[in-house]
């Protein structure tokens, strides 16, 4: 993004810590349209926006699972008021989860909200050297199914795709499927097959010699763009394995009916984002940029309820944006009026009126306007160099 960078020869006062940046115009009011063009398609699907406070404390905001998982990227700071810890959100999945369980208990169910708004993070993810974030997103809250999840896909394809970002890519996996799979065994045991799966190894995992090597083997082998090499797979799976796969079967034959060019991959066995996923999870990339751009999948709150969510990372999107052509400026002479300023806006144009004492030219050439009215109801004529 194009931000204010600050130099050594700036006062002390101008300098920002690391991780954090000043946005300028006009890459601020770009930034500012992208979100609603993103937070707009969330809306057309039912989605109502909340708008959560930026500081909670901290035993509410990190005493869930949700909340627990970034607990290590969030800022404390202390309440001067109640005396009590308070934390910085880091993310804003816990938030919703806490307005739909409290504030909005007595809603009907499933219940969808939408939020755009700043997370800090103590530790800047290894894609982004921001610690200050935009985050946007939509939970769907008491669904969890495949449905919901196809729902969550599609929502970040479109919302994405409406805000420029094209060449995009889905990756569906479960992150506790090895879990359900391995069960109760020895730790060490446990460590040499989760190794080898992060490695993509399958001699490796067949030379570890647990009984749920071979299947393990297998499903990292039916990975990729084919469903049917997974459906195969589905006798040899107990009863809860067989159904979180069956999940993400589902959900993806429904987005792709919805998308048929997308590509979708099932990685079953990809253990990232484990912390409080349950069920199925999905990644969104672009290609061309570095990392995923959203995620989401289904979870459960701190109410004890089912729901999924979708994340997107704005600062990402953002960066792949092409910059908004910029609109031609009127400069509207001190001695037409305020009055004839109003009427240009009120039509659409975008204006800046002139000082009283300056020269008009000379002003509207500085401000960088290419038109100017002199008087008042006259037609905007070219800036003369």
């Amino acid at each position: 993004m194009s931000a204010d960078k600050t130099t050594k020869s700036q006062p002390p006062s101008a300098l920002l810590p690391q991780g954090l940046q000043d946005v300028l115009y006009p890459q601020a009011e770009h930034d500012a349209k992208a979100s609603e063009i993103i937070m707009d398609c969330l809306a057309s699907f039912g989605y109502n926006r909340v708008q959560p406070p930026l500081v909670e404390f901290e035993d509410s905001l990190l005493g869930d699972r949700l909340g627990a998982a970034l607990s290590d990227k969030t800022f404390r700071l202390l309440d001067p008021l109640s005396h009590k810890m308070m934390a910085l959100r880091a993310d804003m999945t816990a938030q919703i989860a806490r307005i739909s369980g409290s504030r909005l208990a007595h809603m009907a169910r499933p219940l969808r909200l939408s939020y755009c708004g700043a997370v800090m993070r103590v530790v800047p993810d290894v894609l982004n050297p921001e610690r200050q974030m935009v985050q946007a997103g939509a939970e769907l809250i008491g669904a969890s199914d495949a449905l919901a999840s196809a729902e969550m896909v599609s929502l970040g394809v479109r919302a994405l795709n409406l805000a420029g970002i094209s060449g995009l890519t889905v990756d569906i996996g479960i992150p506790h499927l090895f879990d359900v799979i391995v069960g109760d065994c020895d730790a060490t045991m446990r460590d040499a097959l989760a190794e080898a799966l992060r490695l993509r190894d399958s001699d490796m995992l067949q030379s570890i010699g647990h009984d749920s090597a071979p299947l393990l083997a297998d499903l990292l082998a039916a990975s990729g763009q084919s469903r049917e090499a997974i459906a195969d797979l589905l006798p040899r799976l107990s009863d809860e394995a067989g159904a979180l796969v069956r999940t993400v079967l589902h959900a993806a034959e429904v987005v792709q009916g919805i998308w048929p060019d997308l590509p979708i991959t099932l990685d079953l066995l990809d253990r990232r984002d484990g912390d409080y996923h349950k069920g199925l999870n999905f990644a969104i990339f672009s290609k061309g940029l570095q990392g995923e751009i959203a995620r989401g999948g289904a979870y459960q709150t701190g109410y004890g309820e089912e729901a999924t969510g979708l994340s997107i990372y704005m600062e990402r999107v953002l960066r792949a944006l092409p910059a908004t052509p910029k609109q031609p400026v009127i400069y509207v002479a001190a001695k037409a009026g305020l009055a004839t300023a109003m009427a240009l806006v009120e039509r659409g144009r975008f204006v800046v009126m002139g000082s009283e004492a300056a020269e008009p030219q000379i002003e509207a050439k500085k401000l960088g306007c290419e038109f100017i009215v002199l008087e008042a109801d006259a037609m905007p004529i070219a800036v003369t160099e």
